[in-house]
């Protein structure tokens, strides 16, 4: 997952509809109480680890065939069945995983993306966890061409993954169109929930004083911002803090236009009031939310 461009990206009114996506039913790593034989994160030779970089990201959803259809063609990603785990990928480059669970009875969660975090030290992470008062979902567990990896939540709820990739994590370039490209948390205390990140993926915090500014933090390393961090607003009672994830597509436009007709809801219509309205954020027919962007350099231009 290429989440390595300094491009922060907030969108007020998503909080509102972020609310009952915000429950996760099991990780990758105990799919049908097995683990899944999980492929590398990058197969070219020599691949640094990046740690705090956003590397990889599981669908947890209770349609799979509903969901393969929208991304496949909506995105234009294939796929690969390991037996209860499907890989998707663009243009051969393995993003993301996906698998089915059942929605537990009386309860409002709703499939959701969850994103992993590349690390150095998986158990360490762990216990930055816990000492912070997050929770363990998925213990550590190593896999033979993975690596080590778990599921957390932090303090707040919000749920992320970390990796320890035994081949490298997946090199700093442009994501192409189909691929991540961005990653936005939203918090009810955006500058402790950054420290506490600084803390796990060694970012520099930067804080944005901008008026009318589109993030609260940036949390960035080694030349690349790798996510920003937004406060939740006050009159927002029913968001819990949860992280979105954004794929890049060469429209936005045409991308919300084809959603509509594969059976998914536009959550956040594109509005020439953010980002000359080359974003927006849309939901799977099974309820999972994901960002849209269309990529342009212009749109760094005046921002933070």
């Amino acid at each position: 997952m290429k989440f390595n461009r300094s491009l922060p990206i907030t969108l007020h009114r998503v909080c509102r509809w972020l609310a009952p996506v915000l429950l996760l039913w099991g990780a990758a790593v105990a799919v049908n109480g097995a683990s899944p034989p999980l492929p590398p994160l990058t197969s070219l030779p020599g691949s640094p680890r990046l740690p705090g970089k956003f590397v990889w990201a599981d669908l947890v959803t209770d349609d799979l065939a509903a969901a393969r259809n929208f991304y496949g063609q909506l995105f234009g990603w294939k796929f690969r069945d390991l037996g209860g785990y499907v890989i998707a990928e663009n243009e051969e480059r393995a993003l993301c995983g996906m698998f089915q669970k059942p929605r537990p009875a009386n309860s409002e969660a709703k499939p959701r993306w969850f994103c992993y975090l590349s690390v150095a030290n998986v158990s360490r992470a762990q216990k930055v966890v816990i000492k912070a008062g997050g929770k363990v979902l998925a213990a550590p567990q190593k896999m033979p061409d993975r690596g080590e990896q778990g599921v957390f939540a932090d303090a707040e709820g919000a749920i992320f993954g970390v990796v320890k990739s035994s081949a490298g994590d997946p090199e700093d370039l442009l994501p192409e169109p189909g691929d991540w490209i961005w990653i936005q948390l939203f918090s009810r205390d955006a500058q402790k929930a950054s420290e506490f990140y600084r803390t796990l993926g060694g970012y520099e915090v930067i804080e944005n004083n901008a008026t009318n500014r589109l993030n609260d933090f940036i949390l960035a390393n080694k030349g690349f911002a790798r996510a920003t961090v937004k406060m939740i607003p006050s009159e927002a009672k029913k968001l819990k803090p949860n992280w979105l994830p954004f794929v890049r597509v060469n429209s936005v436009s045409a991308s919300v236009a084809q959603t509509k007709l594969l059976g998914g809801k536009v959550l956040i219509e594109p509005t020439p009031k953010v980002f000359d309205g080359k974003v927006a954020v849309v939901s799977d027919p099974t309820g999972a939310a994901i960002g849209l962007l269309e990529w342009s350099p212009e749109l760094l231009k005046g921002t933070r």
